[in-house]
């Protein structure tokens, strides 16, 4: 616990539109009810959207950019406002048992990274407004259960101890737009740092699927089968060089 009261951190990165608006209170309305939580939301836009005077209960950093949505570069920022030793990174349309979210924090007493959950249901429109007690309920089968989806042990929802995320240099920020980056921290992770996926279900709000921009698809795939192919001694270097430059809030612009 910090001198602030709080036990663990809780880092959000945004773009808005209002589906993502309505994914996201509901997020912050799960989150409330932890105790000693440290919630950070990271906007990253053009120009601030958020509707910040209408929410309530969290740190809030915009972070100008004139590019696709950056996942990385915004989780990276918002680590750098973290006040607690404990980091949980999460999206914006995701929940889960609150119980299993608070032992997978505790689990980091043990391990340098642990996943509070192995399996995905994802939502119908007209379950997105359910309780989480009303989700649990939900008995069809998930995202890596009868399916072939993988469940990424850094997607979606992941927790690391600071001094472990930082020994591999945080997330890589190369990767813009969609795709590549959880890839390749979960690389990092189960090569360098001591790891855990805790069983257990996350709820993914219903969305429209994103489309990527393929440029940079194509661009993040590239960069992806390059990058899980170093050896750890070419990972650890890369890892040196590129750390330094990671989180920058003004990373595109001076003010």
């Amino acid at each position: 616990m910090n001198n602030n009261g709080y036990v663990f951190t809780y880092i959000i990165g945004y773009r808005h539109k209002l589906e993502r608006l309505n994914n996201l209170k509901r997020v912050l309305e799960w989150l409330s009810g932890f105790n000693g939580i440290e919630i950070i939301i990271v906007e990253q836009d053009k120009s601030p959207k958020l509707p910040v005077y209408s929410l309530k209960g969290f740190k809030y950093i915009f972070t100008k950019s004139d590019l696709p949505y950056n996942r990385s570069w915004a989780f990276n920022v918002g680590l750098r406002h973290s006040t607690t030793n404990a980091i949980g990174f999460g999206d914006s349309d995701l929940v889960m048992n609150p119980q299993m979210l608070i032992s997978s924090v505790k689990l980091l007493e043990q391990y340098d990274c642990v996943s509070p959950y192995n399996k995905v249901i994802d939502l119908e429109p007209n379950e997105n407004t359910m309780s989480i007690s009303n989700l649990e309920s939900i008995n069809r089968p998930g995202r890596g259960e009868t399916d072939i989806q993988k469940i990424n042990l850094t997607g979606g929802i992941v927790f690391y101890r600071k001094e472990a995320i930082y020994k591999i240099g945080a997330w890589d920020e190369e990767f813009i737009g969609w795709g590549g980056e959880d890839d390749f921290q979960t690389k990092k992770t189960k090569s360098i740092l001591t790891w855990y996926e805790n069983p257990g279900r996350v709820f993914h709000f219903y969305h429209e699927k994103v489309k990527p921009e393929m440029i940079y698809y194509q661009r993040n795939l590239q960069l992806l089968n390059k990058l899980v192919g170093l050896n750890n001694n070419e990972l650890l270097k890369y890892i040196q060089n590129s750390a330094p430059k990671n989180g920058l809030k003004n990373k595109y612009h001076d003010k």
